[in-house]
């Protein structure tokens, strides 16, 4: 099978994948902005193997690697965005249990609460 063929048969799955994926609410919007972003850069540069060749070129390396490297990219900056957003919902979570104890704390010191609304007893 043709490199090209291969390329643009990966660049069209990850554009399918993702708006299969945000149909079905399995993705959130911002993030399937910049996963369409990844596919159709992809699918440009498979679809038009002139303006990859002449990227290439210039670049001093054959298109296969110019394409390959393209993606690794594009996957790296996509990796790094969710390690982000991962880190962020951490720092949120934390936040959130550290307001509920002081909350819980608040409770028992008052006495006003003998037991939580899940069943625990303090």
């Amino acid at each position: 099978m043709n490199f090209h063929i291969i390329s643009l048969v990966i660049g069209i799955a990850t554009i399918v994948g993702t708006l299969t994926s945000l149909r079905r609410e399995h993705i959130r919007t911002e993030y399937s902005v910049t996963w369409l972003a990844v596919g159709v850069i992809l699918t440009v540069l498979a679809a038009f193997p002139g303006l990859l060749g002449r990227i290439s070129v210039r670049l001093g390396v054959s298109p296969e690697v110019f394409f390959l490297t393209t993606g690794a990219t594009l996957i790296s900056v996509l990796v790094f965005e969710m390690t982000r957003v991962v880190s962020r919902l951490t720092d949120e979570n934390v936040m959130l249990a550290q307001r509920i104890a002081m909350l819980e704390f608040q409770l028992r010191e008052s006495g006003k609460a003998s037991q939580f609304p899940d069943g625990r007893s303090m």
